[in-house]
């Protein structure tokens, strides 16, 4: 029976024979190259590594690297790339072969980068490529335009967490089995060393870049804090945002939701500024103010407009553009209007950062803009009692029906924006107007008493004011009237009515019209006209009363 072997025995059956003609055991020559190749892989990624600690710019990492591999390994073509998910594009950061640098357009992922994202693994094709890859992936292997089909290949990928952010290729164009074991293992650890320091970088800069877009952020709100006039606001916020980003165009715009109609506040194109005419809303203002998201459009702006229903037509005198971003500026829970980049000549212009910086300057932009509005408009209600309380101190004084028409009538005048004021009451028996008052291009009218029109008719009716700011004739033709302009004057193109009501009776109206601006009027001019016409109305009834116990003390004189 044969005995077990030992330990002992074991050991020395597996110590390694000498070879007798030159004295050395083959295992131990073998362990000896394998360490002398690590300790060279080491002092490699040693010194790719201490380049990559320096190395905080992203194009300098995959420059410092793809020129070490280049030197590294006999392969003919050398890429590194990175992944775009959102776009499903790859983009070339290094590209090398035959002794050639290229430089090709981004393009869309294939399947081998589809196969190295879904398995987060290397792909090693030493023989037979085109089967092998096809056997792999289920596609045909295609060249990257100018360059060749390799018959071995090497795909490491960059690995930023559980994510697959690009990967390394190396390619020999004319030998199969070109790479060796520690070829794969030596070009995966200095992927890993890439990704690392791709990642530092990345974070570096992203540090980096918040800092400059807070310095910018900064600089604005300073900026805004001291500016309380609206149009400074939008020239200020208009003018940075066009120096800060690769935009061409520049908008911001409100809304007017009344009139349903964008106001261009500033409008900057290809080095200059534009003044176009207010606009009706198209789809994606529309979509602005229903969604209260922005908008980005990166590529394809044209059909992408399209599948968005949203009109393809440029603003008068400006170019479709590339690629869009719209920022809605909101102010409580209302958009009041929006902010907006646009690239004629690019698509993909504008970064996540350059999003992110955008919304922050249009946040900023509407709380500047409401305090402005708040305070123009305490600045403006100021005046307005200022102008209410002179009215009405001379009011007071005055008894005369006459010369309370010549005095609200001048002061009006003064006041608005109008061409046009008139003043007239209603003889409500012999159903006529009669003109008190009558102003026009600077010029006092005195017109005979006219027959009630529809506007007339509707303000005794409703009792309510009738502001016609624009469309005058299809307004006024809504309304019904097709009265012509009293003699001697013009249509005008901006209307406000305000009915003069002593209790519940309307006796006249006091009347601001600009012949030749639509639009003239604003809500200001309406408030502070409607309070003239109250302040009136109690004036003219005081003096009636006056006037007629004045008269009654006068015929019991005549009785006494």
């Amino acid at each position: 029976m044969k005995a077990k072997p030992t330990k002992s025995n074991q050991a020395l059956k597996n110590k390694p024979k000498i070879n007798k003609d030159n004295g050395v055991s083959l295992t131990l020559k073998e362990s000896l190259l394998l360490l002398d190749q690590r300790n060279a892989e080491l002092a490699v990624i040693n010194s790719v590594q201490q380049g990559l600690a320096a190395e905080m710019d992203m194009q300098g990492i995959y420059d410092l690297v793809g020129d070490k591999i280049r030197e590294l390994f006999n392969a003919p073509a050398l890429g590194i790339y990175s992944f775009n998910h959102d776009t499903g594009m790859e983009h070339f950061h290094y590209l090398f072969e035959d002794g050639e640098r290229l430089y090709p357009e981004p393009r869309p992922l294939n399947e081998i980068r589809n196969w190295i994202i879904k398995n987060k693994s290397l792909l090693l094709v030493n023989k037979d490529a085109d089967n092998d890859i096809y056997k792999i992936t289920g596609e045909k292997h295609l060249a990257v335009p100018g360059t060749r089909l390799p018959k071995s290949m090497l795909f490491v990928p960059l690995m930023v967490g559980d994510q697959v952010k690009g990967c390394v290729s190396l390619q020999d164009l004319d030998r199969e089995n070109a790479f060796s074991d520690s070829d794969v293992r030596l070009l995966s650890t200095l992927a890993n060393s890439m990704c690392v320091a791709l990642e530092n970088a990345r974070l570096f800069n992203e540090t980096e870049q918040r800092n400059a877009e807070l310095a910018v952020i900064n600089s604005v709100q300073e900026g805004l804090v001291a500016e309380m006039d609206m149009q400074g606001i939008y020239d200020l916020v208009g003018d940075k945002t066009k120096e800060l980003f690769d935009s061409q165009v520049t908008i911001i715009a409100t809304f007017d939701h009344e009139n349903h109609k964008e106001h261009f506040n500033y409008i900057f194109e290809d080095g200059k500024r534009f003044y176009p005419e207010a606009r009706g809303f198209n789809y994606i203002r529309q979509r602005l103010i229903e969604t209260q998201k922005l908008i980005h459009i990166k590529e394809n702006a044209f059909e992408a407009l399209k599948k968005l229903g949203a009109d393809t037509k440029a603003v008068p005198g400006t170019k479709l553009p590339k690629t869009m971003l719209y920022v809605p500026l909101i102010i409580g829970d209302t958009v009041r209007g929006y902010v907006s980049l646009q690239n004629i000549d690019k698509e993909n212009a504008f970064s996540d950062s350059d999003v992110r910086l955008l919304s922050t300057l249009a946040n900023s932009m509407s709380v500047a803009l409401e305090n402005a509005r708040l305070f123009n408009e305490t600045e403006q209600r100021n005046a307005e009692l200022a102008v209410i309380n002179s009215v009405q101190e001379g009011l007071v004084a005055e008894m005369d029906m006459q010369g309370i028409y010549d005095l609200v009538g001048n002061k009006t005048k003064e006041l608005f924006d109008s061409q046009v004021t008139v003043i007239a009451t209603f003889d409500h028996e012999n159903h006529k107007e009669i003109f008190n008052y009558a102003f026009e291009d600077g010029k006092r009218f005195y017109l005979e008493p006219r027959a009630f029109d529809d506007i007339r008719q509707q303000l005794i009716k409703t009792q309510k004011l009738i502001h016609i700011n624009g469309n005058s004739d299809e307004d006024l033709t809504k309304l019904g009237n097709s009265t012509a302009p009293a003699p001697g004057t013009k249509d005008p193109k901006s209307m406000l009515y305000v009915p003069l009501i002593i209790g519940d009776t309307v006796r006249g109206y006091v009347s601001l019209q600009n012949l030749d601006k639509e639009n003239a009027f604003s809500d200001s001019d309406v408030r502070l006209l409607s309070t003239l016409a109250n302040s009136m109305s109690v004036a003219l009834e005081n003096a009636r009363l006056f006037n007629e116990t004045e008269q009654r003390n006068a015929e019991l004189a005549v009785i006494n």
